[in-house]
């Protein structure tokens, strides 16, 4: 075993953090009743074993221990093992008020933000304007509160007229249902006077039926008669026309054979008329293929006869072509001879202008030497 696994806890540290190497000040963290062992650690950041801040947990505890574990081992390479001194008193007093003012940035970051919680709230408490804001608020909740009153005082005010009106329409509708009743019950009264002069003429139209009805029964038993009487006569009548109607029908009969005979003969002169009217057609058929055949020949003999005549006369156009070709060279040779003709002619010319310039230039100038010598000596 290692020494910070035999060290016994102090009753003076139960239920502070157990961070092996450290006295953390720290409580321990909260069980939420969950299965398994209870923490030792405090989950804060804090000192570790070698002086450096680090978060106390099962982790950072492990690797604490391990630590602590190779100490020993490396104080062994010197020159022996020197077992360790127990803390006194000053020394665990030191290293709690050290562990203490490490943390006591964090507490005071928490008392201050616990101190301006209080700041705020003793501010909202002690705002003017908020309370006049609160009071002008309560005001308008109270005075939305009376008028709600009123509109219901008036809603009351409403229905109670409206009652009183109900009330007087009631009473009016019952002054008119007794009016009503009473005309109701003089209307009776005469209605059945009325019924009883009713009944009375009933008896009589009753009577008067009876009279009636005897009256129609013999008129029934005429009408019968004579009905019968007309039957006969009407089966006599359709007896006749039966026999008018059979004798027509033969009469039509006959006339519709008759009409029917000479439609089958008006259709036989048809058929032979049709007939040579196709056989009339046939021949013109004929005849207009012999024609038609003719055309296609005189059409083909007219195309060889104009093939012919347009190769001839494409002859004729190529030899033109030719000939004019030629004609058009010899004249083209023509003119270029004249040309060079009038081109040497001119050349003739100007030589023997030149050469009758010089002539001239040479006879002035004899002409004229006698002249400058005369000069000359006068």
């Amino acid at each position: 075993m290692t020494v910070t696994e035999t060290e016994p806890i102090s009753p003076a540290r139960d239920g502070l953090c157990e961070f092996p190497g450290v006295n953390c000040p720290n409580p321990k963290v909260q069980d939420a009743g969950a299965s398994g062992r209870p923490p030792k650690y405090c989950g804060l950041e804090g000192p570790g074993v070698d002086g450096k801040l680090v978060i106390h947990n099962k982790a950072t505890a492990w690797s604490a221990k391990k630590a602590a574990e190779r100490r020993p081992v490396r104080a062994a390479g010197g020159a022996g093992s020197v077992p360790p001194l127990p803390a006194g008193p000053v020394t665990t007093a030191r290293t709690t008020l050290e562990n203490q003012m490490l943390e006591l940035p964090r507490r005071l970051d928490q008392l201050q933000e616990f101190l301006t919680g209080i700041t705020a709230a003793v501010r909202a408490y002690g705002d003017a304007e908020a309370v006049a804001a609160e009071v002008e608020q309560l005001q308008a909740s109270s005075r939305a509160q009376v008028a709600e009153v009123e509109r219901q005082r008036g809603e009351e005010e409403h229905r109670r007229r409206q009652a009183e009106q109900l009330a007087a329409d009631a009473e009016d509708a019952r002054e008119e249902a007794d009016a009503a009743a009473q005309d109701a019950f003089e209307e009776l009264e005469s209605a059945r006077a009325e019924a009883l002069a009713a009944l009375t003429a009933a008896e009589k139209a009753r009577q008067d039926a009876v009279s009636a009805r005897e009256s129609a029964a013999a008129e029934v038993e005429q009408a019968h008669q004579e009905m019968q009487a007309a039957q006969e006569a009407a089966t006599a009548q359709a007896e006749e026309l039966r026999l008018d109607t059979e004798r027509r029908i033969a009469e039509i009969q006959s006339a519709a054979e008759l009409q029917i005979q000479q439609a089958r003969t008006e259709v036989e002169v048809a058929r032979i008329a049709q007939a040579t009217a196709e056989s009339e057609r046939q021949t013109a058929q004929q005849t207009a293929d012999q024609l038609r055949t003719e055309l296609r020949e005189l059409r083909d003999q007219h195309r060889a006869e104009l093939e012919s005549l347009r190769a001839e006369h494409r002859a004729d156009r190529d030899q033109l072509r030719t000939d004019h070709q030629a004609q058009l060279a010899d004249i083209r040779q023509a003119a270029a001879d004249r040309v060079a003709a009038a081109t040497m002619a001119q050349r003739a010319a100007e030589q023997s202008a030149e050469t009758l310039r010089d002539q001239l230039t040479a006879t002035q100038a004899a002409q004229a030497a006698p002249t400058i010598e005369e000069a000359e000596t006068a």
